[in-house]
């Protein structure tokens, strides 16, 4: 065989090898069970500290996506993805994006609920060597959001290659509550990502139809399939799904349920039991799991590829997850922390407080791109909207895919015509669409031509390829 010949790597075809050695052997062990286990990698914590500066740098760095194997990536911070902004309602932060790659990148903050002018965006796009210094005013209730770039047609590739991190916000009511809230020890953040990787270890992105990107290996924080040691009793998960267009099904492995207490924008009502939680690109959650009877459990979404399904992995991209291990759980100590039961209210319940002004219609595109028609236009102002208002939006689609809707929040009021799931019962900014939506939206920022809010698709390849609008919120009287 000449050198211009195609061929496998030693290195893959043995990779090949063990997995059909170990599942020939252990037809019943997951796939990378011939790989050793690792902790999850919990990202720092940022925090303010006497009105200094946060620091975050976009920069080249080295990550072990599989151990033993350090390859080049992106991240914040010296590390892939970045570290964990927590801030608290009231604050004003200032922050210091730097970017120190060699190409423009535009960053936001999906949850945060702030002004246009300071929403990030195309608007925002910073060359190499530029910073970004806004002063953020924290003003909303506790929520999971998160900060990633947002740069014109490639958004996709650049979350997919690290920029992407957590972005928490405390209030009065969050940091009261009796739930498990020490970061690291029993309240993690949890960033799900799917990826596909060349024979030498490297991720590499290719999208293998119109539907988006699906990589055959799932990552958690990074890593796949790794593990938590906590103590016996209650652990909080806040989960991200940061994939560029896979939704997750998430389930525990003996079936006891997970306790939702918070969607996108906030904590719910009261803590909702399910046994399977779908998790949307875009969607965040956070969830309790009770871990007092010591028994150690996985997390999993749905099932993992077959043997032969593996193997030809080895010889061509994949879309099956080789793994749908997302997390162990392993509690330690021989008698339970806390025997405190979930509280009954997390917060008030949630209140429309104004009436519905008008009605709109949205469709997003499938095979072809756009919303409404036409695709993305950084100068065009798609919709328009008042501050202080409450709107219906119908969202319909004949490709599922998530829809997000920066700089306001809204309750989903029907699903397919059905009611929404208990779980989507608080606010949110992502929604999945299958078919049809309702939304309830209250605007409460405002926005300018220059500065505009997006609504778009939360499957990054459909958004990159047009599926965006601009949205001017006009400041109330």
């Amino acid at each position: 065989m000449n050198k211009n010949s195609v061929s496998i790597s030693r290195r893959r075809l043995l990779q090949a090898s063990g997995v059909a050695l170990g599942a020939s052997l252990l037809p019943s062990a997951p796939a990378f069970a011939e790989m050793p286990q690792v902790a999850l990698p919990v990202p720092p914590l940022l925090e303010t500290r006497r009105g200094q500066p946060l620091y975050l740098s976009m920069q080249r760095t080295h990550w072990e996506f599989i151990a033993g194997n350090r390859v080049s990536t992106w991240g914040f911070n010296g590390t892939y993805l970045g570290p964990t902004v927590r801030v608290r309602s009231g604050d004003d932060v200032k922050m210091v994006y730097s970017n120190r790659l060699n190409e423009p990148v535009a960053v936001t903050v999906s949850g945060l609920q702030v002004p246009g002018v300071l929403m990030g965006n195309a608007a925002r796009l910073m060359s190499p060597g530029v910073d970004w210094s806004p002063i953020v005013p924290i003003r909303q209730p506790a929520a999971t959001c998160w900060y990633h770039a947002i740069t014109p047609n490639k958004t996709a590739a650049h979350i997919y290659n690290g920029l992407a991190g957590m972005w928490i916000i405390e209030d009065d009511i969050s940091r009261n509550l009796n739930i498990p809230n020490q970061y690291g020890i029993n309240d993690f953040p949890l960033v799900l990502q799917d990826k596909h990787f060349d024979s030498f270890g490297q991720p590499e992105y290719a999208q293998t139809d119109k539907s988006g990107f699906l990589g055959d290996t799932l990552l958690s924080n990074g890593v796949p399939g790794p593990y938590i040691e906590v103590g016996r009793g209650w652990v909080r998960l806040r989960l991200l799904n940061a994939s560029s267009s896979r939704c997750y099904t998430l389930a525990i492995s003996d079936g006891r349920p997970f306790q939702v207490i918070a969607s996108d924008v906030g904590l719910l009502t009261a803590p909702i039991a399910v046994t399977q939680l779908h998790l949307a690109p875009g969607e965040r959650r956070e969830v309790l799991i009770d871990m007092s009877k010591g028994e150690a459990v996985s997390i999993n979404a749905g099932l993992s590829a077959g043997v032969v399904d593996r193997l030809r992995g080895f010889f061509e991209p994949s879309s099956i997850l080789n793994s749908s291990l997302v997390l162990t759980i392993r509690p330690t100590g021989l008698i339970a922390l806390s025997t405190d039961k979930l509280p009954t209210s997390l917060k008030p319940v949630d209140v429309l407080d104004g009436s519905i002004v008008r009605s709109r219609e949205f469709i997003l595109g499938g095979d072809v791109p756009g919303i409404n028609g036409p695709i993305w236009d950084p100068l065009r102002v798609d919709t328009q909207a008042s501050q202080g208002t409450w709107e219906r939006w119908i969202i319909t689609t004949s490709k599922p895919q998530p829809f997000h809707l920066q700089g306001a929040s809204f309750f989903v009021s029907a699903v397919n015509g059905a009611k929404p799931a208990p779980e989507d019962s608080g606010w949110k900014d992502t929604v999945w669409v299958e078919d049809k939506v309702e939304l309830l939206v209250k605007f409460g920022h405002a926005s300018s031509p220059h500065f505009p809010f997006m609504y778009y698709s939360h499957n990054l390849d459909m958004a990159d390829r047009g599926n965006i609008g601009q949205l001017l919120v006009t400041e109330r009287n």
